[in-house]
């Protein structure tokens, strides 16, 4: 028995199944990615915002708080979108360690596979280097050495995450280039470019190892050389507490001479004393990892004291 052929409506039947099949399918793909997107910024908008932040003051600061609006717009963007970036690389090699240290963590949770956020983190950086190159040849000089400090930092044949010191050198040098991107938006820079620069480079120093106090349990198990493993918990904690200290006492002393105003050391004292009350009780709990993460989290309330510190003492 020979089947039939397919009349003309039968043809423009299939057809329209077909492309209503396809369409749904570009729908729930699409929502997928979506669905991942936001899961990934979920996870990491915080730290993106903590460095964009920085980025402000050195716009805000080279410009004397009269910045073009377009400005304002973009160079923010650059360091957002740039951490982002970095900081997804930097979860995508630590699947593995997350898995101990923090399981609900989108990759290491499974709610977001690989090769999304290897996608997603590509067209950040790509959107992000864009955007510099349209500011000026300095700022696209700061990004790109941002991104290759996360590569760098990343990296499995490199792995600067996985050295002692250089992790938290490396972080704290990442900090000291977002403010010098928005520092970078004139095409030259000045004292209080560099000291705010060196200001947040140092707070990230101090404070970055608190992070890492989290997750002892999985550094220690996989190898790596953190701050709070080679020189004790207690110290990492003491020390973390009295950098902010010595930052208070620096600009005491050269305020005048660093073009801020007797607001700026004012504003560090209130600092130093935060930071002290933020980070003491963490003595009382050194093996308390949920304690530890819960209070890192509030430190990084710290930050943004410092940015608006900067600010204040450069009006």
């Amino acid at each position: 028995m020979t089947v039939p052929p397919d009349t003309e409506i039968d043809k423009e039947q299939k057809i329209r199944c077909f492309a209503d099949h396809a369409k749904k399918d570009l729908w729930l793909t699409s929502k997928k990615r979506i669905s991942s997107l936001f899961l990934l910024l979920k996870y990491r908008i915080r730290i993106g915002f903590v460095f964009t932040t920085s980025t402000i003051t050195g716009l805000l600061i080279t410009t004397n708080f009269h910045p073009q609006l377009i400005q304002l717009f973009t160079v923010p963007l650059i360091t957002l979108f740039a951490t982002l970036a970095v900081y997804w690389m930097n979860d995508i090699t630590d699947i593995k360690l997350d898995k101990i240290n923090a399981a609900n963590r989108p990759l290491a949770g499974g709610m977001v596979n690989k090769s999304e956020a290897i996608v997603f983190l590509t067209l950040l950086s790509l959107v992000a280097l864009g955007l510099s190159y349209s500011v000026n040849t300095i700022t696209l000089l700061f990004t790109t050495s941002y991104l290759i400090i996360g590569i760098l930092y990343s990296s499995p044949k490199i792995a600067l995450k996985d050295r002692f010191v250089l992790k938290t050198l490396s972080i704290a040098i990442g900090g000291f280039t977002t403010t010098l991107i928005g520092a970078s938006v004139n095409g030259t820079l000045d004292g209080k470019d560099f000291v705010s620069a060196i200001s947040f480079m140092m707070l990230l120093f101090v404070t970055s190892p608190i992070n890492d106090l989290g997750d002892y349990i999985g550094d220690k198990e996989c190898g790596r050389r953190t701050i709070p493993i080679v020189i004790g918990k207690k110290k990492t904690i003491v020390t973390s507490i009295a950098i902010p200290f010595f930052m208070m006492m620096f600009f005491w002393f050269f305020f005048p001479n660093l073009g801020f105003s007797i607001k700026a050391p004012i504003a560090m004292t209130v600092l130093a004393m935060t930071s002290f009350l933020i980070l003491r009780p963490m003595l009382s709990h050194l093996n308390d990892y949920k304690y530890i993460k819960s209070r890192h989290k509030k430190s990084l309330l710290l930050y943004y004291g410092l940015q608006a510190s900067l600010l204040i003492g450069a009006l």
